[in-house]
């Protein structure tokens, strides 16, 4: 019964923990943190999901749309050019690449 109670517990802290990793990926702080120069298009997508546009015209710009309404673009031929967080205004905020 103890060991029971025990497991359930951790299973319950892990849904938790994939849920708030789920919630986080919209907002600056995830970007900042999981974002690399050397990833590819399939890691971009994998790691952020699929952008909300692509904005680019003769490359790719990934814009994703965070959680507090600021975006991050992310220039892309067949590496990462440069990635920018920008407000709603598309005025620039910060560069991370």
């Amino acid at each position: 019964m103890k060991t029971a109670l025990i497991m359930l517990i951790g299973f319950l802290f892990a849904a938790c923990a994939d849920t708030a990793e789920e919630t986080q990926k919209d907002s600056f702080a995830y970007f900042e943190q999981h974002l690399k120069a050397d990833m590819t298009l399939e890691n971009i997508r994998s790691t952020f999901g699929e952008p909300d546009n692509d904005i680019g015209s003769g490359i790719h710009i990934y814009q994703y749309i965070l959680q507090d309404g600021t975006k991050i673009h992310i220039g892309f031929v067949d590496e990462i050019l440069y990635a920018r967080h920008v407000d709603a205004n598309d005025q620039l905020i910060e560069i991370l690449i």
